[in-house]
């Protein structure tokens, strides 16, 4: 069976369990009985790889969806950025070698040898100058570029990026995470948006796209056989949008290799399980209440302390995660992450301490929440105990991601990923988180923006650490958002077909990168 053919009847199948919970249709079980189990690791030159992600739009710079993490890491399979990061930190990539100025404004790269993209033509520093001159005026949709002031070629191999001000994660953030473009596909092209030739995906990834099925948010990703590093041992890779509920049958069944759940309970039903295999991460995805502090009674900080201590947020997360609970930090950076403060002041279970803040108030909230959200249902009686009543109105995510930015709302319910370098907690408040689960964050203060801005540009990492612990301490004083708890991901994977990666620090600000690139190429 054809690669085309095979994806076909994947996705064919996969698209009839799409709304149902629990089970998987009886053709996706004929399907696995039809093809035979993998019994080998990916080696073999025609050998595939099945992910379950969701469907992330058009695969492009410009066009992928930000409602979520996967679209980043599949870009990250067709681009090349000019850094990268292994389990251990940030390693070369396009770049072999970088040279910071003095004053952290400079930096200048040495590019690799005989780097090509998919289409042969050869890579140059005309296209790394070309793509943050590009960005300038097209941005990225992930990562904001405009710290970039030029970018200069100095040889063919050779260029020198000047930053306004110091950035201290360019590095990470920036370099390791902004694919670099063609500038032959994209020179001529005045409405990125809209632009969708057959080059318009073109990258110089050790995969190249061969197919979207935009129905069935499916992806078929072939080897580029004249990858600079070396042609990737798996020939295919496909990218696959399953319902949640279902990624455990469908991993069971053989439909796909790797996919992931934040239910711990995984853990032990795979337990024993010779094929299938869990990988645990840090908990770097967060559930929260963001609150609109312009909105009465909001407004008013012993109203935010009350919900704080009205919520029993260990029992929320037990019931939810069905593991053991990592509360929430009201600074949000959360534990297990070397920018975490162990000093920030936290928030205990203490309904009477809730009941005395509000002073026998009492109140209505609205919520707004995605419609399979479980926490509304466990938060409210525990706002109700306290004198709070909170209504909960649920809609979807673009719905919710349109009020939260128009300010429309009163407390919404977020679930997305925090972790990586933190500078994202100035990108929330400074509005230019990317992340559409993220949106909403609304904090009107000059010490915290000021803070936010130094952190940004000081180099030394013990001053820059002091100052990212002093912004937590400003956020757990004026709690603008209430962190309920982290979530873990679990990452089950057929350990005969691959083998997943923890990825230091995951990519920009924490997506879990256990299929990194690395793992599909030549050790």
């Amino acid at each position: 069976m054809g690669g085309h053919q095979r994806l076909r009847g994947v996705v064919h199948a996969i698209g009839r369990v799409r709304g149902l919970a629990l089970v998987l249709v009886c053709g996706l079980v004929a399907l696995a009985a039809c093809q035979p189990a993998p019994t080998a690791p990916p080696t073999a030159e025609n050998s595939l790889v099945r992910i379950a992600w969701s469907d992330v739009g058009v695969p492009t710079p410009f066009r992928v969806s930000t409602a979520g993490p996967g679209g980043a890491v599949l870009l990250s399979l067709i681009y090349d950025t000019l850094t990268w990061k292994d389990e251990h930190g940030i390693v070369p990539w396009l770049a072999t070698t970088w040279d910071i100025s003095p004053d952290g404004r400079e930096l200048t790269f040495m590019l690799a040898h005989d780097v090509k993209w998919q289409d042969g033509q050869p890579f140059t520093a005309d296209d790394v100058a070309f793509s943050f001159d590009y960005y300038a005026t097209h941005p990225y949709r992930w990562m904001p570029t405009d710290m970039v002031e030029s970018a200069t070629v100095l040889s063919s191999e050779r260029v020198r990026l000047r930053l306004k001000n110091p950035y201290a994660p360019f590095l990470e953030e920036v370099a390791g995470a902004v694919p670099i473009i063609p500038r032959h596909v994209w020179q001529n092209v005045s409405d990125p948006l809209h632009y969708d030739a057959a080059d318009a995906s073109l990258g110089s990834g050790p995969y190249r796209l061969t197919e979207y099925r935009s129905p069935e948010g499916a992806y078929r990703l072939t080897a580029n056989r004249d990858y600079f590093k070396g042609p990737p041992r798996v020939q295919e890779v496909q990218q696959l949008s399953l319902p949640p509920e279902t990624v455990v049958q469908a991993l069971q069944q053989g439909q796909v290799d790797l996919a992931y759940t934040a239910d711990a309970s995984v853990v032990t039903l795979l337990q024993g399980n010779t094929r299938l295999k869990v990988l645990q991460t840090a908990p770097l995805s967060v559930v929260r209440l963001v609150l609109n502090t312009e909105r009465p009674p909001l407004d008013r900080v012993e109203v935010r302390q009350a919900l704080a201590v009205a919520l029993d947020r260990a029992a929320v997360a037990r019931a939810v995660t069905k593991g053991d609970p990592v509360v929430g930090s009201a600074g949000v950076i959360p534990p297990e992450t070397p920018w975490y403060s162990p000093s920030v002041r936290q928030y205990a279970f203490d309904p009477a301490a809730a009941r005395g803040l509000l002073g026998g108030e009492r109140l209505t909230l609205e919520l707004l929440a995605q419609p399979d959200a479980r926490e509304p249902e466990l938060l409210q009686p525990m706002l109700e105990s306290v004198g709070v009543t909170l209504q909960t109105k649920r809609v979807d995510i673009q719905t919710k991601a349109q009020l939260l930015k128009e300010k429309r709302y009163e407390a919404a319910l977020l679930q997305h990923i925090v972790g990586g370098d933190p500078d994202y907690l100035r990108r929330w408040y400074a509005g230019q988180e990317a992340n559409l689960f993220a949106q909403g964050d609304v904090l009107h203060d000059p010490a915290f923006d000021a803070l936010a801005q130094q952190q940004a540009t000081t180099l030394d990492p013990a001053a820059r650490k002091a100052l990212v612990a002093r912004l937590q301490d400003v956020l757990a004083e004026d709690l603008p958002t209430i962190p309920l708890f982290y979530r873990r991901f679990y990452w089950i994977y057929d350990s005969t077909r691959l083998t997943p990666m923890n990825t230091s620090g995951g990519l920009m600000n924490g997506i879990p990168l256990v299929d990194n690139k690395l793992i599909f190429l030549p050790t």
